[in-house]
């Protein structure tokens, strides 16, 4: 990923986070918050890179956003009423999915000539699954 790509991701992955922290114990509100985020940070990595957002693989990443909104949905109401837990959870489902849509299109953008990869809700899901284990194991150990 090029400085200023990780730059843009690290930015928009702290605001989903800390919007889906504190809009965790409202259903949905996060979602409201992080979604044109997440629009927002596609448009602004594609004029990062000169390419202009109409050439996009569009369908791929509607898939990402609203896919993993789902996902995030269902994991909120999963753990969500559990104190602490269900924010915590929040933020990191906030910065997983922020993340791989960033690098799902630093690929396509760095790759222009090879097809966009095919996005997948259970691909998603265990995106998530993943991310919160390995932030449960940290704790652990701590």
């Amino acid at each position: 990923m090029e400085v200023e790509t990780r730059r843009l991701t690290n930015k928009y992955s702290g605001v989903a986070a800390v919007a889906s922290f504190f809009a965790q114990p409202v259903p949905v509100l996060d979602e409201l918050i992080v979604v044109p985020l997440h629009y927002r940070l596609i448009r602004r990595l594609a004029e990062e890179r000169g390419v202009s957002p109409k050439t996009l693989p569009w369908p791929q990443l509607r898939r990402i956003i609203w896919y993993g909104a789902a996902a995030r949905l269902v994991g909120n109401l999963s753990v969500g009423f559990v104190p602490v837990v269900g924010m915590f959870s929040n933020a990191i489902t906030a910065i997983a999915l922020t993340e791989y849509l960033a690098r799902y299109l630093d690929d396509v953008l760095a790759n222009p000539d090879r097809e966009p990869p095919e996005v997948t809700m259970e691909g998603l899901k265990e995106l998530f699954r993943v991310a919160v284990e390995k932030h449960q194991a940290e704790q652990s150990a701590r």
